[in-house]
């Protein structure tokens, strides 16, 4: 018995030391495990710590390369070298396991992988967009692509090509890098930076995109192989259409080896109505627009597709003025206002100053008010236009401020360029100064609203209007329900009179009457329309594949009218939604993108 207790008792105590060497040995591997973590926790701490520092360190960095790039300063090389060893930091800081593993983790996970792809973007960016950029700068004087007694060195242009397409190409990347993060979806801290980061690359690559395009057509363009003419519009939005208001006058603008001149001008007083179709109308066109489209210099622009309207004027003053164009140019005395803001004002030979504040009143107001002959007003139109590019051709002006006031003057879709030869036409129909009509853009869904005076008037001077688009829904098939929403109201005081008022008596001074056409995506179709919440007819039309359907509307002093359009979009148009419209009187965003409600 005694021998069996002992027995018992040995194999108790067995067993109780296996079992506290188990329970030891998970205590130890739970400690194990704890530690790795932490540690793991604490290394991705610190290096989230130096990877935020570095890209602070390079946007600062950035800010002052910039300025010594523009500036030609020799010092940009020493800039450049900090920048890339910031951004390389910051790259390899992000890149290891840690990081791929926590981009992996909810919640957390979206905002690791942003600040992945922001470091892998940025060095990028510094490692091959820049380097070629800044190598020209310290060579060439960027000045020298100014006009300097109204010609362009167009040597100077093929020098710097080279390095402006490596930077377009390095530039793609790194916006294809951003191009799935959203900074709406992250942590509040990283919303901004992550947000204004994404935004600076795609700025940088579209201009990028339209440096190189330049860089490549200047010589050719600007007569480097043989002598180009091409007509430049300026519009006048004081009566408006698609594209920003008639053609109020015209010049001949004549190219040759880089220098530029300026020759016969003149207004759509000049160039009469045609009695047949300068060119046939499409089927889509014949639907949607008048026959003025293709008689009236006037008209030319009531399609929101400049490409169409400039070969459409092509032909006018191919049989009007007997000149045969390589290319249609356009502008507005908004875009003039750019422009005037880096030239300083302009004092024409009547003795009146246009400056940046005052030119936009002048052209599109206060002549119509004091002058009543149409000849004098024609001849002011004209006269402003020519000291305009009679001071940019000299190049008397720094060039930096200009060129800043041109590039903003294309974003607004205020400056837009065609060209009837098909390779350079094909270059420029991707930038912003196509002033394009898109049909068909795979995933992103276009939509448009844009506005035309139905009576011979310059009351849209007084015209305000803000256009707000929201993707509502993602429906089956990848289309989204999407909502577009145009205030648009009249600040013109009463009793106008006629000149500015509509010439036609039957209509009330002071009053707009006006046509909006709004365009759905390629594919996509209009659900319902209003007008002050009262239901509007949907007509069936459309242009190049897009539905189109108008709303006529009056505008009585001081009142304000609501259009909202809800429309699907194309199968399979998940993108965001793109927004255009007319560029008015007052400076708006334009080619808006929307949050997609399908990502």
């Amino acid at each position: 018995m005694r021998d069996r207790i002992a027995r018992w008792a040995r194999r108790r105590r067995r067993r109780l030391v296996r079992w506290y060497r188990r329970q030891s040995g998970r205590r130890l591997a739970a400690i194990g495990i704890a530690s790795l973590v932490t540690l793991a926790v604490l290394v991705f701490a610190y290096q989230a710590v130096r990877a935020t520092s570095d890209l602070r360190r390079a946007a600062q960095q950035a800010t002052q390369l910039r300025e010594q790039v523009i500036a030609g300063d020799v010092g940009s090389a020493r800039t450049l070298d900090a920048l890339r060893a910031s951004t390389s930091s910051a790259a390899s800081l992000t890149d290891g396991p840690l990081w791929s593993i926590g981009s992996h983790v909810p919640v957390v996970g979206r905002n690791i992988d942003a600040i992945r792809s922001v470091s892998a973007a940025l060095d990028t960016v510094a490692r091959d967009a820049l380097p070629p950029v800044v190598e020209v700068s310290t060579k060439v004087d960027l000045n020298a692509f100014s006009p300097s007694d109204g010609r362009i060195d167009l040597a100077n242009v093929a020098a710097i090509a080279p390095a402006v397409s490596t930077a377009r190409t390095a530039l793609s990347a790194a916006r294809d890098e951003l191009v799935d993060v959203d900074p709406t979806g992250l942590l509040s801290p990283l919303r901004r930076p992550v947000g204004t980061i994404k935004q600076q690359i795609d700025s940088a690559q579209a201009a990028a995109a339209s440096s190189d395009v330049a860089a490549r057509l200047m010589p050719t363009m600007l007569g480097g192989e043989g002598t180009r003419r091409y007509l430049l519009l300026v519009q006048n939005n004081a009566e408006v259409r698609a594209t920003g208001g008639i053609a109020g006058s015209y010049a001949i603008i004549t190219a040759r080896n880089g220098r530029l001149t300026m020759g016969e001008q003149g207004s759509n007083l000049d160039l009469r109505p045609f009695e047949r179709p300068v060119v046939p109308m499409t089927r889509d066109e014949t639907s949607v627009f008048t026959r003025q489209l293709v008689t009236d210099l006037r008209d030319v622009n009531v399609t929101p597709d400049f490409a169409r309207s400039a070969e459409i004027a092509r032909a006018m003053a191919d049989q009007g003025l007997d000149v045969d164009v390589d290319g249609v140019l356009s502008v507005d005395p908004v875009a003039m206002s750019h422009i005037l803001g880096g030239t300083g004002p302009v004092t024409l030979d009547s003795g009146v100053t246009l400056d940046q504040t005052t030119v936009v009143e002048l052209l599109l107001n206060r002549v119509y008010l004091t002058v009543s002959d149409p000849d004098a007003q024609d001849d002011f139109y004209e006269e402003a236009a020519r000291s305009i590019f009679d001071v940019v051709r000299s190049g008397s002006v720094p060039s930096r401020p200009v060129i800043g006031g041109l590039v903003r003057a294309a974003t607004e879709n205020r400056l837009m360029l065609w060209s009837r030869h098909a390779d350079e036409q094909a270059a420029i129909a991707g930038t912003g100064i196509a002033g394009g009509f898109p049909t068909d853009d795979g995933t992103t869904p276009h939509v448009g609203v844009y506005f035309g005076d139905t009576t011979a008037s310059k009351m849209e001077y007084y015209f305000d209007f803000t256009v707000l688009g929201t993707a509502r829904r993602c429906l089956d098939g990848g289309r989204q329900l999407v909502t577009v929403t145009a205030d648009v109201s009249s600040d013109a005081p009463t009793g106008l009179p006629r000149g500015v008022s509509s010439i036609d008596t039957d209509v009330p001074l002071s009053q707009m009457r006006l046509l909006a056409w709004l365009y759905a995506p390629a594919g996509g179709r209009f659900t319902d329309i209003r007008l002050d919440d009262e239901p509007q007819l949907v007509t069936t039309a459309s242009l190049g594949g897009r539905a189109e359907t108008s709303v006529p509307f009056t505008l009585e002093p001081g009142q304000r009218r609501r259009i909202v359009a809800t429309m699907l979009t194309g199968p399979g148009q998940v993108g965001d939604p793109v927004l255009a419209t007319t560029p008015g009187v007052r400076t708006i965003r334009n080619d808006v993108s929307i949050p997609s409600a399908c990502g």
